[in-house]
């Protein structure tokens, strides 16, 4: 990257800006692989109430998410913006996680909803103010993917992390999903306030923005430039297909691995999985450098069709092709969550040029909430298709139920990520058009 296109940004405040993905992507996994399952089979509770219970917190999240990013460009400490949040939702985050990953016998659907709840208000504290301060690291198209490739690839570690341990667990003998969740809180209570700390002490705040009027926010008004942003507005509706493509995927793999393919150790699965997802990273990272950031993204949802549409073919047996084509798809994992990231931060620069003033916190808060939705869909749409085909939690047997299964596991996906690659091939917010609106930015700012 040559001078530039650089801000001079120290290594080590990338790096330890990108780390505090990794405990994050510890406790996502679970939620969306292993609680379902732990849930139902140990604690009791049917599909259909877990999955709407996962729905109702994740659109919580759209009452939440505007306000942390509002407050969080407006708020002035001698800490910063951004750094309060992640102390506050770090002690949210964990207290909602200890109690979700580790119940009491006999709680029922009031406390799963109470305490997931409270599990992801502390995420979407840590999460919102993050990803905007990440976008304010630097103003150029090509360190912006940078900065998201460090943080994905102290995610993909993560999730290394987050299948190895279930790896380590299931493989004992009598192993059950509460086992599992047990190990990851203990990881995430060690790893959470370490990549924080590290984060707050050798990563600055951009210095950029002025301090905006106190007055009151005006929504109508921030709903109308959003209105005027189309690259924006193309990032979103991605953002929202794709995710709830993939967390339908994802909630169901338990299910169609045990009973479709007949796999005895997901966990193991997994790590490979994300192994591969981890060296693609940097391969995800150039190829969008000599392309363009959303042609990469459409060539990884292409591998992600491919794959889905492999897994439907195979049946009772088939664990090792099933292994093969889950170690390709892994592959294209980080191509599905750091570009669209590395993709809102220049369309926040278009925000900018609209409205005068900086919003990323608030952006990226509209962005958790279009993932939120997705993430809500994904996860009550398909453990509520399941159980209305009649598909039992604790061992499926039957031919159609298996057969309903498999297409609501890939196929169903595949449709919906198709849908997204056409919206993703015509976004237009190229590296030349980003130079030009950065450059009128800066000349406005002079």
């Amino acid at each position: 990257m040559n001078s530039a296109n650089s801000t001079g940004l120290p290594s080590s405040a990338i790096w330890a800006f990108g780390f505090v993905g990794m405990p994050l992507s510890t406790i996502g996994l679970p939620l969306a692989i292993y609680l379902a399952p732990f849930y139902a089979s140990e604690m009791g509770l049917s599909l259909a109430a877990i999955g709407t219970a996962m729905m109702i917190a994740r659109i919580a999240d759209i009452g939440v998410d505007p306000f942390i990013g509002a407050i969080s460009d407006r708020l002035r400490t001698r800490f910063g913006r951004r750094k309060p949040f992640l102390i506050i939702g770090s002690l949210v985050l964990l207290l909602g996680l200890i109690q979700l990953f580790n119940p009491g016998k006999g709680v029922g659907l009031v406390y799963f909803l109470g305490w997931l709840a409270v599990m992801h208000a502390g995420y979407s504290l840590i999460v919102v103010p993050h990803r905007a301060w990440g976008a304010e690291l630097s103003p150029y198209y090509d360190e912006r993917t940078r900065i998201s490739s460090v943080r994905q690839f102290f995610s993909t570690g993560g999730l290394i992390i987050a299948t190895l341990v279930p790896a380590i667990v299931l493989g004992q003998e009598g192993a059950k999903p509460g086992d599992v969740l047990h190990a990851l809180s203990i990881m995430a209570l060690i790893l959470l306030p370490i990549t924080v700390g590290l984060n707050l002490y050798l990563t600055p705040e951009s210095q950029a923005t002025p301090p905006q009027p106190r007055v009151p926010i005006d929504w109508k008004a921030n709903w109308r430039a959003l209105k005027r942003n189309g690259p924006l507005q193309c990032v979103l509706l991605i953002v929202f297909i794709g995710f709830s493509a993939e967390t339908m995927r994802q909630t169901l793999t338990v299910f169609f691995a045990r009973d479709v393919i007949g796999v005895k150790n997901l966990g193991l699965i997994y790590v490979y999985y994300f192994i591969s997802a981890f060296c693609g990273v940097p391969c995800w990272r150039w190829l969008a450098s000599r392309t363009s950031k959303h042609q990469a993204l459409a060539t990884g949802m292409v591998i992600a069709i491919g794959t889905n549409l492999g897994l439907y073919t195979l049946g009772q047996g088939d664990a090792a092709l099933f292994t093969a084509i889950f170690i390709i798809k892994g592959f294209c994992f980080g191509a599905l969550d750091l570009l669209p990231a590395a993709m809102l931060a220049d369309a926040a620069d278009v925000d900018t040029a609209i409205t005068h003033k900086s919003r990323t916190g608030l952006l990226f808060a509209v962005f958790g909430v279009v993932t939120s939705l997705g993430l809500a869909v994904g996860q009550g749409v398909s453990l509520n298709a399941l159980s209305w085909v009649g598909y039992n939690a604790a061992g499926e047997t039957d031919a159609s139920v298996l057969a309903s299964l498999s297409m609501l596991y890939a196929v169903v996906p595949s449709v919906l990520l198709c849908l997204a690659m056409v919206i993703t091939l015509r976004y237009r917010l190229t590296a030349k058009r980003h130079d030009s609106i950065r450059l009128h930015l800066e000349n406005r700012k002079a």
